[in-house]
C-alpha cells in the first residue's frame, strides 16, 4: 500500500553574530529570530498541516545539532511530548576558512573566489570546506533514511536554508542549479512542507509553499 509521509521544513530565525557567512559557526538566535520561530511555531500548530498526526502537531521533531535549530526543536518537542532526534547530517554546509567571517571582510580578500563559488558552487569549494557534493549527498542520506524509517509520519525538521534549498530543489527535479542557492530568497523561520509518496520502495516527492493544505 501507498504511504503519504509529510515532512514541514523549518528554517531558525535569525541569529547573533551579525552578517556572517553561518555554516557550521555555532551561534544563538538573537531575540529577534526566538520571535520569529515562535511565530512559525504558533502558526504550524493553527494549521491543517499537521492533523495527520497522532496528537494534531507532529509525530517526530527532528533538527540539525547547531544551537539555532537545536534549542528551540527541543523545547517545542518537550512542550507537546513529541518524539525528537537531532541529526548531524542535516546541518549546514561547512565553509573551512569562510565560516563565521562577515561578509564585508570576506569580499575585502577573496572577491573572485566569492563569485565563482556562487557562480557555480559544484567547480569551487571553499578553503577546506565541504564540497557542495557531499553536502547534498549526505543530506540525501539521511533524507531516504528518515523517510523510510519514519514513514507515514508527520515530521518537523528544524534546519538550515541551505539544507532546505536543497530539499525543495530535490523535490522539483532540479540538480546543479546556482540558482536554488544564490537566488531563492528563503527567510527566516520559513516554512516548508513535503509531501512524499511511497509506493514499491520510490519516493515521489510534492512541494507546498504554505502550511494550510
Amino acid at each position: 500500500m501507498p504511504q503519504s509521509t509529510r515532512v514541514i521544513l523549518l528554517r531558525h530565525g535569525a541569529c547573533e553574530g551579525g552578517n556572517i557567512l553561518r555554516g557550521h559557526t555555532d551561534v544563538m538566535l538573537s531575540f529577534a529570530g526566538k520571535e520569529q520561530l515562535n511565530r512559525a511555531f504558533s502558526a504550524l500548530l493553527k494549521s491543517k498541516t499537521c492533523q495527520k498526526a497522532q496528537n494534531q502537531v507532529a509525530d517526530l521533531v527532528v533538527c540539525s545539532p547547531l544551537l539555532r535549530c537545536a534549542l528551540p526543536a527541543k523545547a517545542f518537542a518537550l512542550q507537546h511530548q513529541i518524539e525528537f532526534i537531532e541529526q548531524a547530517a542535516f546541518m549546514e554546509l561547512n565553509f573551512g576558512e569562510w565560516d563565521g567571517q562577515s561578509f564585508s571582510a570576506l569580499y575585502a580578500q577573496f572577491p573572485e573566489q566569492l563569485d565563482a563559488y556562487w557562480a557555480d558552487p559544484w567547480q569551487h569549494t571553499p578553503p577546506s570546506g565541504e564540497a557542495i557534493q557531499d553536502f547534498e549527498a549526505r543530506i540525501d542520506h539521511a533524507w531516504q533514511a528518515l523517510t523510510t524509517e519514519h514513514q507515514g509520519k508527520v515530521i518537523v525538521l528544524v534546519t538550515h536554508g541551505g539544507v532546505i534549498r536543497h530539499l525543495m530543489a530535490k523535490a522539483l527535479g532540479v540538480k546543479q542549479c546556482a540558482g536554488i542557492y544564490n537566488a531563492l530568497k528563503l527567510p527566516y523561520a520559513a516554512t516548508v512542507v513535503l509531501d512524499v509518496l511511497t509506493d514499491n520502495h520510490q519516493q515521489y516527492l510534492s512541494l507546498n509553499w504554505g502550511l494550510d493544505m
